[in-house]
């Protein structure tokens, strides 16, 4: 328990140091078992179409996990109404099963590159919504799941 909490208060604080982050939210997912209709939901504000963005999705997973991957199938709704439809295959242990990311006892993180360097076409709020594609319904040991958009290095 001590481990976690340092582990929580560390990533909190680097976080807090992040100055290019637009947007940070990760939505905790009852019991850990996510159902294949529910989708996750994000809302942000973009303020400018002159700058580039990195937006990555945040993965929490007990290590009771039962697979390698994470499939997701992510909508993004401008705010005009215009609908992208994204598919992502988030990898969480390399071939001989050993977690990717950062971890504390039986919880991994993972920060998994969504989209680089793209610009939002319109100003306004933007709505995401990240389903999982796998087979198993509910699928277990999925504790979060989160949005990150943040400037581009570089960018103003």
């Amino acid at each position: 328990m001590r481990k976690m909490m340092l582990f929580a208060m560390v990533s909190i604080s680097l976080a807090a140091c992040n100055k290019n982050k637009v947007f940070e939210s990760n939505v905790t997912i009852p019991d850990m078992t996510w159902p294949v209709k529910q989708a996750v939901k994000f809302d942000f504000e973009i303020a400018t179409t002159q700058t580039a963005y990195n937006l990555f999705v945040n993965v929490r997973n007990a290590e009771a996990y039962p697979y390698k991957n994470l499939w997701l199938f992510i909508r993004t709704k401008t705010p005009s109404g215009k609908v992208e439809l994204d598919s992502l295959d988030c990898k969480l242990a390399d071939e001989t099963g050993k977690w990717l990311g950062d971890g504390a006892g039986e919880i991994w993180d993972n920060k998994i590159p969504f989209k680089q360097r793209v610009g939002f076409p319109e100003v306004g709020k933007y709505t995401v919504e990240i389903q999982h594609g796998m087979r198993n319904d509910p699928l277990p040991a999925v504790m979060e799941i989160g949005l990150l958009v943040e400037k581009s290095a570089g960018a103003k």
